[in-house]
């Protein structure tokens, strides 16, 4: 097999895409939704330093931040899980939608497996994949990174797929596949 050439792109069923958005981008909400509760944080205590008056006392101004942002620690979690939750629930009643279901795919070349959705983009390195899983229903494609993301493709929705093909080619170049 001429690996140089190698390309396959999968679309991704509602099954799949569910799956995807739970694996890889509820920590990424998560991320960004903590990031901009940062933000705000920093925005709000610039914005009360320059309104700090000269008659009030430094102190007392350090204090009352410091009050801030051990409350923003304390609550941080919770709200960032509440709104993570909701953005996630959002995404799940939005996949259900065909015109969305087209812009999920799984692009497979000799070097790379890239992710791609609405939501944002990943890539993995072939190197990265940490063990191979072919079962009756699905292929799993375990990839060894901080997050340890489980790649999964339906072998029962084979709308244009050529999934054997992609099998062949991680068996002959990547690793070696456990069946079960």
């Amino acid at each position: 097999m001429n690996t140089s050439k190698f390309s396959l792109e999968f679309e991704l069923n509602v099954a799949e895409i569910q799956k995807l958005n739970k694996m890889y981008y509820k920590d990424l909400y998560k991320e960004r939704v903590t990031i901009f509760f940062a933000l705000i944080l920093i925005f709000l205590i610039f914005l009360d330093f320059f309104n700090l008056s000269k008659d009030e006392d430094l102190i007392i101004w350090e204090l009352r931040n410091l009050v801030v942002i051990i409350l923003f620690l304390m609550f941080r979690y919770s709200f960032v899980n509440a709104i993570c939750k909701t953005i996630f629930r959002i995404t799940k009643k939005i996949t259900d939608y065909t015109t969305v279901l087209g812009k999920y795919k799984l692009n497979f070349t000799n070097s790379f497996i890239y992710v791609h959705s609405p939501l944002g983009a990943f890539a993995h390195k072939w190197s990265q994949i940490e063990r191979a899983v072919l079962t009756k229903d699905f292929f799993f494609l375990y990839v060894k990174d901080d997050d340890h993301h489980i790649i999964s493709i339906s072998n029962k929705f084979n709308n244009g797929r050529n999934i054997n093909e992609l099998i062949a080619f991680v068996e002959r170049n990547v690793i070696e596949i456990t069946k079960m």
